[in-house]
């Protein structure tokens, strides 16, 4: 798969006035927890569509096993046959996966480059409208930089998982085949482990470890197509815990952990939203190399200040010029 920089030169992140100033304090980026987003479809919607696309494959699998191994025909007809005992096994490890990330999966959005070179100079209209009369402002990052910033700020964090990469929408049959076929194999390997363990009675517990991170680069890459507009890209950062248990075990075998990454909480309209700040502990600025005013009133007297307030940065300042009245 291309890196992201290799699609996408530049990236486009939407923010409110205060999640603007947020930023520049800081110089850190969001990321929120996927059941806060603004599709409540986000993780759940891929599982359905990755169970009958792992299906195939598992179904092979288990055909040459049996060829292999005649004597448990019988017991596979027993449970139904090979199509029911292939759709269990397929949903009891992707469930199994799906509890093992702990729900601990958060989102930072970006939107790529648009097609139309109008649309990268004055932002996306659908955008600019989440923002209402309050405006908004939309960031443009260096792609490449950012993707540096991330293998930074992974040396330093313990992640379970995580990525860096544009979405596939629902009704992209053939980027979804493309792009996520070496992955859906692994999976089914996966299962074919189970199947094999459950059949041939062996008493170690099937490793379906190797599955994890496909199966996290499958759910999170999965997006309806009702928001294709937004040709959304995104990093997903799955925080590991650190108990006493692993500390010690780790300890033990003569090697430190990187730091856990803190879980914060902001309020918004009574709701205790979870969230970590990413690039926050890297003594780095972020590569944001313009920010565009979106449509707004005093769009002019914005921009005037943010120039002032960046007058020492490279970063340069623009206006939108959508007519919009929010």
């Amino acid at each position: 798969m291309q890196k992201t920089s290799e699609v996408y030169k530049k990236l486009y992140h939407y923010t409110t006035w205060v999640g603007l100033l947020g930023i520049l304090q800081s110089q850190s980026l969001w990321a929120t927890h996927y059941k806060f987003l603004n599709d409540y479809s986000e993780i759940v919607l891929f599982r359905n569509k990755l169970i009958s696309l792992i299906l195939p494959y598992v179904r092979k699998a288990y055909e040459d096993l049996i060829k292999r191994h005649q004597h448990i025909e019988n017991s596979i007809n027993q449970k139904g046959g090979l199509a029911q005992v292939a759709q269990h096994d397929t949903e009891v490890v992707i469930d199994a996966l799906y509890r093992a990330t702990g729900d601990e999966i958060y989102i930072l959005s970006f939107c790529g480059e648009h097609k139309n070179p109008q649309v990268n100079i004055n932002g996306l209209l659908s955008q600019w409208r989440g923002y209402g009369a309050g405006g908004g402002f939309a960031l443009v990052f260096d792609t490449k930089k950012l993707e540096e910033l991330l293998e930074i700020e992974s040396k330093e964090f313990e992640y379970s998982a995580g990525h860096f990469c544009d979405l596939i929408y629902s009704d992209d049959e053939k980027k979804l085949g493309e792009e996520l076929s070496d992955d859906l194999y692994i999976l089914a390997d996966c299962i074919k482990q189970f199947f094999h363990h459950t059949n041939f009675n062996e008493n170690e517990e099937p490793d379906i470890s190797r599955g994890y991170i496909p199966f996290v680069k499958c759910i999170s890459r999965y997006k309806h197509y009702g928001f294709s507009e937004e040709n959304e890209v995104r990093i997903v950062a799955l925080p590991t815990v650190l108990d006493q248990v692993m500390i010690e075990l780790a300890s033990a075998k003569g090697f430190t952990l990187k730091s856990e990454k803190e879980r914060n909480f902001r309020n918004k309209k009574g709701q205790h939203i979870p969230y970590i700040e990413l690039f926050n502990s890297i003594d780095i600025g972020l590569p944001i190399e313009r920010i565009i005013v979106g449509p707004h009133k005093e769009k002019e007297n914005r921009a005037a200040t943010l120039r002032s307030m960046l007058r020492k940065t490279k970063i340069e300042i623009t206006c939108s010029d959508i007519p919009y009245v929010g």
